[in-house]
């Protein structure tokens, strides 16, 4: 696993120009190299309820496991990874499903979550719903994840255009979700990591707003500078409306494949 040190995180969240609560929740564990980003919806606040519950419980689930290892600089393998990400989701899951049955405000609730961790030289992302994960590297933007959402089964079939899929009055329809159901389906996928690489994470409030040449070019032009390019990607959301809540989270990792074998056993 990449030295937790040499990650560079940065997150940020806003209510938007139209929403009158924030119902994005970010958790962002710097000890063990993970983010967690969660988009809820439901009734009065239930949203905030979700995404909070989402959030705080996968974080410490993952953070159990970390804490509980029996060699801590002993190489993670995906498969351990991906479960320990599973469970975490599906514990959530259950947890929600608890909450919303016992209080009749938060029936129905439910919300998206996409959890990135890194390890070794290599990021595990897993998710539910359509908040999105890409990585930014060499100038060019590489999205991660596909939406679990009615409109990315249209695009899919080839009934319609990513461009078109702009203007779609069923964007906020997804097919998945935490809570909402007794089980959950998680898309899970390993992917190589690059020195100098920089993972977003973002809710629908950012991938509805601006085009994928738009996200590519703020960051592109404010790479260097992780705290302001998440102001600058939630400020040209705004600009184009802020019609949902926009949240972003920004990791950089470098050097990763500098590190030898010893390196990375010692953890020095």
């Amino acid at each position: 696993m990449p030295s937790p040190q040499k990650i560079e995180f940065s997150a940020l969240s806003d209510i938007g120009k139209v929403r009158a609560h924030n119902e994005d929740a970010i958790v962002v564990c710097e000890d063990y190299a993970c983010a967690i980003l969660a988009d809820g919806m439901g009734g009065y606040k239930a949203g905030e309820v979700a995404s909070a519950m989402a959030a705080q419980i996968i974080a410490d689930d993952l953070s159990s496991h970390f804490e509980r290892r029996w060699l801590p600089h002993f190489r993670l393998r995906a498969k351990q990874i991906n479960r320990w990400l599973h469970d975490a989701i599906d514990h959530a899951n259950a947890q929600i499903m608890r909450a919303s049955q016992a209080d009749p405000a938060c029936f129905g609730m439910g919300t998206t979550v996409v959890v990135a961790c890194f390890f070794e030289d290599k990021l595990a992302i897993s998710h539910v719903g359509d908040s999105r994960a890409y990585v930014f590297r060499q100038n060019r933007l590489i999205r991660l994840s596909y939406d679990h959402s009615v409109l990315q089964e249209q695009i899919d079939a080839g009934y319609i255009s990513e461009e078109q899929a702009r203007f779609s009055a069923i964007k906020n329809l997804i097919t998945r979700a935490v809570g909402t159901q007794s089980y959950v389906q998680v898309e899970q996928h390993i992917h190589e990591v690059y020195d100098e690489d920089i993972v977003l994470l973002c809710s629908d409030g950012l991938s509805d707003m601006l085009s994928h040449d738009e996200i590519l070019q703020i960051i592109e032009q404010n790479k260097l500078d992780l705290p302001a390019c998440c102001q600058r990607l939630i400020a040209a959301a705004n600009a184009q409306g802020g019609f949902d809540n926009v949240s972003v989270v920004l990791l950089r990792v470098p050097a990763v494949r500098a590190q030898s074998w010893l390196q990375r056993l010692t953890g020095r």
